[in-house]
């Protein structure tokens, strides 16, 4: 009689691995992008600098100086606040990562895999999403309450250019939060906001500005978004040195702000 023989017990008792699905590159930059986006909507001093004081801004502008040049400079005051409540969201980027760098989780996200590359696409694609809001609802107040005299494919498009146009904005707010000490982010942010919009002519009108400093105008982001906004709003010739400055400055911020990010991620308390 043959008897079979019994498998060892600690053969028997040898775990069979599991494979563990990879989470690629692109879903851990969707992920933290998601989650960015979904806690900078829920902050109201967010909404309120971001989308309420650039509408009232409008309003008032508009109430003051729109009849002018039968009601071109009632578009033109709002594609501006659109541009300006635009450009707080966008430097707003940076205050999330403040906090990211004080609680250490900075560090935790590049212990979980999230790379330079994946950090600086996550933010860009956060940034793009909570800027939105300020363009919907000071473009539609606008076109109903403000008076403002402008197709819905013309104000369509001045939406579309200026949400583009703020991707160097978005990087510039993760560049300044990734250089200056986490306690100087806040009030260094805001500083910028304010020369960029008024260097920029989103306050007041560029023509106004003495020679010399039209020339400092001329290479700021924020002339060329009121360049391109204006040129989706009326039409004409395409402003290509807008489009030359808006590039140069998204190409150099961009490679600054992955190497900070590696620098960051070394430095960040654990």
């Amino acid at each position: 009689m043959t008897t079979a023989t019994a498998p060892s017990a600690s053969r028997a008792r040898t775990p069979i691995p599991v494979a563990r699905p990879v989470t690629s590159p692109a879903r851990r930059a969707a992920r933290y992008a998601l989650a960015n986006t979904g806690v900078t909507l829920r902050n109201g001093a967010f909404m309120f600098f971001t989308v309420a004081l650039p509408t009232a801004m409008f309003l008032m502008f508009n109430t003051i100086y729109g009849a002018e040049a039968e009601g071109a400079a009632g578009v033109a005051i709002m594609t501006n606040m659109a541009a300006y409540g635009s450009l707080g969201g966008a430097l707003s980027a940076g205050a999330l990562l403040q906090t990211e760098r004080m609680s250490g989780w900075l560090r935790q996200l590049t212990v979980a895999g999230l790379d330079p590359r994946g950090f600086v696409v996550g933010k860009i694609v956060a940034g793009m999403a909570v800027i939105l809001p300020a363009l919907l609802v000071v473009v539609g107040v606008g076109l109903t309450i403000g008076g403002v005299d402008l197709s819905l494919g013309r104000a369509a498009l001045v939406i579309a250019v200026l949400w583009a146009a703020m991707l160097p904005m978005i990087i510039l707010g993760l560049v300044v939060a990734l250089v200056l000490p986490v306690n100087a982010v806040q009030g260094a942010s805001t500083i910028v906001l304010m020369v960029l919009a008024l260097v920029g002519g989103l306050w007041f009108p560029y023509d106004f500005f003495p020679a010399w400093l039209q020339g400092v105008a001329d290479w700021t982001p924020t002339r060329a978004i009121s360049l391109l906004g204006t040129w989706a709003a009326f039409g004409g010739d395409l402003p290509l040195r807008g489009l030359m400055v808006l590039g140069l400055w998204s190409l150099g911020l961009a490679v600054l702000a992955s190497l900070l990010f590696r620098r960051a991620a070394r430095t960040s308390q654990r």
